[in-house]
């Protein structure tokens, strides 16, 4: 029987993963998000509890607009994730720090993020 839903280093990173070997700082952010989808498919949620932990200590402001698509309610819906990211961006947003990618945002989810840090910026008065 071939298996081609997941690629061979997918599947031979998961087994690691599950015997205790910490493969994952040599994936690729894509990589990872793969790693995520085959925790996810076979709801292994050692798997998919470390990738996410991986995935939030490193959102940097290269990263973060991937993180946000791939965890959102209408992708994976990854909710630890996609809220760490969007408290990432609303900081990035209030120390004008630019963000790679955030102009293919949803016009919603900008809208969202801006109205989140104006109201905490009201708050602090």
């Amino acid at each position: 029987m071939i298996y081609t839903l997941f690629e061979f280093k997918t599947i031979e990173a998961a087994i690691k993963l599950l015997y205790g070997t910490n493969v994952l700082q040599a994936f690729s952010i894509e990589e990872l998000f793969l790693l995520y989808s085959f925790g996810d498919k076979y709801e292994i949620k050692h798997i998919m509890d470390l990738v996410d932990d991986y995935l939030i200590k490193d959102i940097s402001s290269s990263n973060v607009v991937q993180l946000i698509k791939f965890s959102s309610p209408d992708a994976l819906n990854v909710k630890k994730l996609y809220q760490k990211c969007i408290d990432f961006f609303i900081k990035c947003s209030k120390e004008s720090t630019a963000i790679l990618g955030s102009e293919s945002l949803d016009e919603k989810l900008l809208v969202s993020i801006l109205l989140k840090t104006l109201c905490t910026a009201v708050d602090t008065f």
